[in-house]
C-alpha cells in the first residue's frame, strides 16, 4: 500500500529529496540490490521443477534474482517464483533484512531530532515509508511522531495499519521476525484509537500487541489497565463492549508479566521498542550484547559483584571515565558465561566524588523537551578533604541474584588472593571469568595527591602482585576459602613488575554502612564452604559497560534500545494531548442542536390577511436564539487540561 501524502506534503517532495542529501542519506537505489564481492552469497539454487545448479547470488529484487550459474560466463534474471520454496523464502528473508538494513539506516539519525522538529521529521520519514515499502521502521517513528507531535492521530493509524501490513508479510516468511516491533505498532495504533474514541477497536489491538511477545510489556500493561479503568466510568467518553472487555482482562490477568521496572507517568504511553536489523550498523554488539542504544559508544568496561539485594559494588573508573564528560547509561551483564546472557540498566549509582563530572541524570517527559533515560549519579562528597574507598554502588532494579559473602576485615600481609573478573576485548564474555593469583605484599594510606592511584584524598589500600587489567577492575578479591577480602581497583603502572591496588573488605565496609542507607552487606557464614562461597561468587559476579554517545544532541526522544535479552523497560513516550476534547482545550455543548452557541427555533409570526374572511394567515419561521446550555459559547473550557494538552 502506497500512503500518498497531503497536498503540501506532495509540494515539498523535491525539497525533501535536497534535505535528504544535505544530510547524507542519500536515495535509496532502484533495481537490483548489489551485493560486493566480498559479500556474494554462493550455493546451491534448486527450480521449481526440481533442477539444481550451483550459482552465485548477484543481486535481488522483490521479484527477481541474478545469478551466476557455475560454469556461464554472464548472470542470469530469473523469476524467484520459478525457484523452489525453500529458495523463495530464504530470497524473501533476505530480501526483507536488505530493506530493513536501508531504511534503518536512512531514519536512525533523524530519532533525536524528532522531538525538537516533529512536523519536519515526520513528513521525511513518511518520504522513506513510502520509498522503502517492505520495512516498517519509518512508518512506527512517523505515526508517533503525527500523534504526540501536532495530534494527528487519524493520519498515524493509516500509518501504522500500513505498518502492521508489512510485519505480517515479513512473518509470513519467518514468524519471529518484528515481534516486538509488532507488538509496539498495535499498542501505538490502540492509543490513536482512543484519541478518535474507537474503545473496541483499541482494546483488539492492545490484545494483538499483549499475544505477540513472550512477556507482556509493563507500558502495554499500564495502557490496558487505564484503558479498563476509564471505560467503566458512567461518563467515559469511551465505549466498550462486554465481551471486549472481559477479553482485554482475560488476556493481561493470563500473560507472562515483564514486571514493572519502569515509573510511569498518568496517561496514554506509545511503546518505541522494535528489533534492530541484524546487519545494521547501529546494532552494535558487544559480544553478543546490544548496545542500549544505536547512538551509544562503549566507553569502559569492568566487573562488579552482587553484595546485597538489587545492590552491585565496582571500582569508580569503570564507571566515571575521566575521557568522556556527557551523559552516561550504565548496563550490567546477568548470567555473562551462559548464552541466555541479558543486559540490564542501572538505574541509580552512588560513587565517590573525586572530580566533577558532567552527567545527566533526570527523566525528561512530554513531547517538547525529549524523554531520556540516563543512569541517575548521586555522589558521596569528601569530609575535610578525606575520601576512603573510590567505589561505586550500582542499583539494579531486576537483578535477581545472591549477594555475596564478605569478609569482616581486610586481609594481612602475604595472605594469599585471586582477583575474579573479565578481561578486555569482544570476546571477554565467552571467556568467562579469569583469575589473576597473587599476595596482599602491604597497605598503603592514600593521603593528599597521588599520582600513582590518579586520585586525590585520603584511604587504605592493599598492594599486591595480581594483575588488575582493565577488565577485571570493581571485582572480588578471594582469599583461600573464597570469601570476598577486597574490590579491585587498578594497577596504576605498566611493566612486568607492575603491582596491582584494591581495597580491602574492612575498608569497603565503612564506605558502604557510611554510604547506603538502605541495605546490608551478607556476611560469612560458617556453614558454607569454600566450594559453595566461591559458586555464589561466580554467579553473582557480573560485567559492568559504561555507555555514552557518540555525538551530542540538544534533545532526545529515545531511551533505550531493549534488545530480546530485557526482560522489562523499553523505549515510550507519553502522548500529551487530551483526549476528551481531542487536544482543542474546549469541550463542545451537550446539546445536539447547538450550533457555535445558538439553537434554532420556532416563532408563529402573521404572513397576511386572508381576503375572504379577513383573518390574519399564520405561518411558523425558523429563529435562531441563543443556546441556554452553554449560553452562546458553544461549550466550555476543558476542565481536563490545558489548552488541549495534559
Amino acid at each position: 500500500m502506497y500512503l500518498h501524502p497531503s497536498p503540501s506534503l506532495r509540494s515539498l517532495n523535491i525539497m525533501t529529496t535536497l534535505l535528504l542529501l544535505s544530510l547524507g542519506f542519500g536515495l535509496p537505489a532502484t533495481g537490483y540490490a548489489q551485493q560486493s564481492e566480498n559479500a556474494r552469497v554462493s550455493r546451491q539454487w534448486k527450480s521449481a521443477a526440481g533442477t539444481v545448479v550451483d550459482a552465485e547470488l548477484v543481486g535481488q529484487t522483490d521479484e527477481m534474482v541474478e545469478l551466476l550459474i557455475k560454469g556461464q560466463p554472464a548472470a542470469r534474471k530469473i523469476p524467484i517464483a520459478q525457484l523452489s520454496e525453500a529458495d523463495q523464502k530464504y530470497l524473501a528473508i533476505r530480501w526483507f533484512n536488505l530493506q530493513d538494513q536501508r531504511q534503518f539506516e536512512l531514519v536512525k539519525d533523524h530519532l533525536r531530532t524528532v522531538a525538537e522538529r516533529p512536523q519536519t521529521v515526520s513528513r521525511l520519514l513518511i518520504e522513506i515509508h513510502n520509498e522503502i515499502k517492505e520495512s516498517p521502521y519509518a512508518g512506527l517513528w512517523a505515526a508517533v511522531t503525527l500523534s504526540c507531535g501536532s495530534n494527528e492521530h487519524s493520519r498515524a493509524a493509516v500509518l501504522l495499519e500500513d505498518t502492521l501490513r508489512r510485519i505480517e508479510k515479513q512473518q509470513d516468511a519467518d514468524p519471529s521476525r518484528h515481534r516486538m516491533t509488532f507488538c509496539s505498532a498495535n499498542n501505538n495504533l490502540a492509543i490513536c484509537l482512543i484519541k478518535g474514541r474507537k474503545g473496541d477497536s483499541a482494546a483488539t489491538r492492545m490484545v494483538r500487541a499483549i499475544e505477540s511477545v513472550e512477556r507482556m510489556p509493563p507500558i502495554v500493561q499500564s495502557n490496558a489497565e487505564l484503558l479498563h479503568e476509564l471505560t467503566t466510568n458512567t461518563d467515559s467518553f469511551i465505549t466498550f463492549s462486554p465481551s471486549t472487555r472481559q477479553r482485554l482482562m482475560r488476556t493481561v490477568a493470563l500473560s507472562n508479566n515483564a514486571g514493572s521496572g519502569t515509573k510511569l507517568e498518568a496517561g496514554w504511553h506509545y511503546t518505541l521498542d522494535f528489533d534492530v536489523p541484524s546487519e545494521s550498523d547501529a546494532n552494535i554488539k558487544i559480544d553478543g550484547i546490544d548496545a542500549p542504544r544505536p547512538d551509544l559508544q562503549l566507553l569502559a568496561t569492568g566487573t562488579g559483584f552482587v553484595v546485597s539485594p538489587g545492590i552491585v559494588l565496582t571500582a569508580r573508573p569503570v564507571v566515571e571515565t575521566t575521557n568522556y564528560h556527557g551523559p552516561k547509561l550504565i548496563t550490567v551483564i546477568v548470567d555473562p558465561a551462559s548464552s541466555s546472557r541479558r543486559s540490564e540498566l542501572v538505574r541509580d549509582l552512588l560513587i565517590s566524588s573525586t572530580r566533577s563530572v558532567a552527567v545527566s541524570s533526570s527523566v525528561g517527559s512530554g513531547f517538547g523537551s525529549g524523554n531520556v533515560v540516563w543512569t541517575h549519579y548521586s555522589y558521596v562528597r569528601p569530609q575535610n578533604g578525606q575520601m576512603g574507598a573510590e567505589i561505586a554502588a550500582l542499583r539494579v532494579p531486576n537483578l535477581k541474584l545472591a549477594p555475596v559473602e564478605v569478609a569482616l576485615d581486610d586481609p594481612t600481609k602475604r595472605t594469599a588472593i585471586r582477583i575474579l573478573g573479565f578481561s578486555r576485548g569482544q570476546a571477554a564474555l565467552q571467556r568467562g571469568l579469569q583469575t589473576q593469583a597473587g599476595e596482599v605484599l602491604q597497605s598503603q594510606a592514600i593521603r593528599g595527591s597521588v599520582s600513582a592511584l590518579g586520585a586525590s584524598g585520603s584511604g587504605v589500600t592493599l598492594q599486591t602482585s595480581a594483575r588488575v587489567m582493565g577488565g577485571n577492575r570493581g571485582g572480588p578479591v578471594l582469599d583461600a576459602e573464597n570469601r570476598v577480602v577486597g574490590i579491585a581497583y587498578d594497577t596504576p603502572v605498566s611493566g612486568s613488575d607492575a603491582k596491582g591496588f584494591f581495597f580491602g573488605s574492612g575498608e569497603f565496609r565503612r564506605w558502604f554502612y557510611e554510604n547506603v542507607q538502605t541495605a546490608s552487606l551478607t556476611d560469612v557464614q560458617s556453614s558454607h564452604t569454600a566450594t559453595q562461597r566461591l559458586n555464589t561468587v561466580e554467579k553473582s559476579s557480573v560485567a559492568v559497560y559504561c555507555w555514552g554517545l557518540r555525538q551530542k544532541s540538544t534533545s532526545q526522544l529515545f531511551s533505550e534500545v531493549a534488545d530480546s535479552s530485557r526482560d522489562s523497560g523499553g523505549l515510550y513516550l507519553r502522548d500529551n494531548w487530551c483526549v476528551a476534547c481531542d487536544g482543542r482545550g474546549f469541550l463542545d455543548c451537550p446539546v445536539r442542536t447547538c450550533n457555535k452557541g445558538v439553537v434554532a427555533g420556532r416563532e408563529t409570526v402573521v404572513k397576511g390577511v386572508n381576503p375572504l374572511t379577513g383573518r390574519p394567515i399564520r405561518a411558523q419561521q425558523v429563529t435562531q436564539e441563543r443556546c441556554s446550555t452553554c449560553n452562546g459559547k458553544g461549550g466550555r473550557i476543558c476542565p481536563h487540561c490545558k489548552g488541549g494538552k495534559i
